[in-house]
């Protein structure tokens, strides 16, 4: 009985460190990639689209650092100044319109044109039909091993 008393114990332990410690998102896959492919990483937050550009001399952990954190935008454009968009879906497809880029959204509302790369998406939508290699939670991970 003591056995599955110091088992119980121990998995307390383990999820209490685990849970307390916060937890990572795909937000932190999502940013590692962006800031270790390009110079240049657009965010859409609910005010608008912010813009990181990495410093001359700024290491791929720092930009990450930066851009994970939300600080010291480069560039912020307000949504809905532009299209009238309050929800950011047109900001994101003017942001990557033309361009090879990583997508990584919750929900698969934005369908930017003349795009090539990679998306991943939590939720469908119009997303998966605009010629964008769609990759899952898992993928996102392993890819950084």
């Amino acid at each position: 009985m003591s056995r599955h008393i110091d088992e119980l114990g121990r998995a307390g332990r383990d999820l209490y460190q685990y849970f307390s410690a916060g937890r990572t998102t795909l937000w932190n896959p999502a940013v590692w990639h962006a800031a270790a492919r390009t110079d240049e990483v657009a965010v859409s937050r609910r005010h608008g689209l912010v813009r990181y550009r990495r410093g001359a001399g700024e290491d791929t952990a720092a930009f990450a650092r930066r851009i994970r954190t939300l600080r010291t935008p480069d560039a912020e454009e307000p949504h809905g100044t532009e299209s009238g968009d309050g929800d950011g879906v047109a900001a994101v497809e003017r942001a990557a319109a033309g361009k090879r880029v990583l997508l990584a959204v919750v929900n698969g509302d934005a369908a930017p044109e003349k795009v090539s790369g990679t998306v991943y998406r939590l939720l469908p939508g119009p997303v998966d039909g605009c010629g964008l290699d769609r990759v899952a939670a898992g993928d996102l991970v392993a890819s950084l091993g």
